[in-house]
């Protein structure tokens, strides 16, 4: 996705794709699940109780991680896009009733997204020696990891890695409305203290 149209003579733009979205969530059971009988049960699962108190089950498609706990909780990961959050709960439920013969009620079953992982291009080069030195809470250590950790509070709490290409990856965010206008900030306050490298 573009965002901000630019004028014939500057073509550059910034472009986004969501890379993961992480979403927790609850069944109601009445009794704790077994998750030794449903691994067994359901395709593409694993579990391992000396390992991980959770069942990992993996959908091909879309492509996706559920975490699955006795008490009926549930972890989400590996989705790229938000029409499916509702289809993989339902797969998850109808799969479930089929095992363990019981009933549960779909309105009953509530998640929320926890986590939005976003990588962007700014396309221009991104001067990141000059940037841990202008910009507030960054962590800049290049011998240990090649981007610049740029954490902030607004409009949201989260972070964002910025590489000198112009790479960036934004996390910690839970609403996807807020991805755009996050990136467009930071695209405008590198502009402002002039951290992008002309070419």
């Amino acid at each position: 996705m573009a965002l901000d149209i630019k004028s014939e003579e500057n073509k550059s733009s910034l472009t986004y794709t969501i890379q993961n979205i992480v979403a927790k969530g609850s069944l109601k059971v009445e009794a704790n699940l077994d998750l030794k009988h449903l691994s067994t049960r359901l395709e593409n699962s694993d579990y391992n109780s000396d390992r991980f108190p959770g069942l990992f089950m993996r959908f091909k498609h879309p492509k996706c991680v559920i975490i699955i706990f006795s008490n009926g909780k549930l972890v989400l990961t590996g989705l790229k896009s938000f029409k499916y959050l509702d289809l993989i709960i339902e797969r998850i439920v109808l799969k479930l009733e089929e095992i363990i013969e019981i009933k549960i009620d779909r309105n009953s079953v509530k998640y929320e997204v926890v986590n939005i992982v976003v990588t962007a291009d700014l396309y221009k080069e991104v001067n990141l020696d000059l940037a841990a030195i202008t910009l507030e809470n960054v962590i800049y250590e290049p011998e240990v990891f090649p981007g610049l950790v740029y954490k902030v509070t607004n409009p949201v709490k989260s972070v964002f890695l910025i590489f000198s290409t112009g790479k960036i990856v934004f996390t910690g965010i839970r609403n996807k409305d807020i991805i755009e206008s996050a990136l467009i900030s930071l695209g405008r306050l590198l502009k402002k203290e002039d951290l992008f490298l002309s070419k």
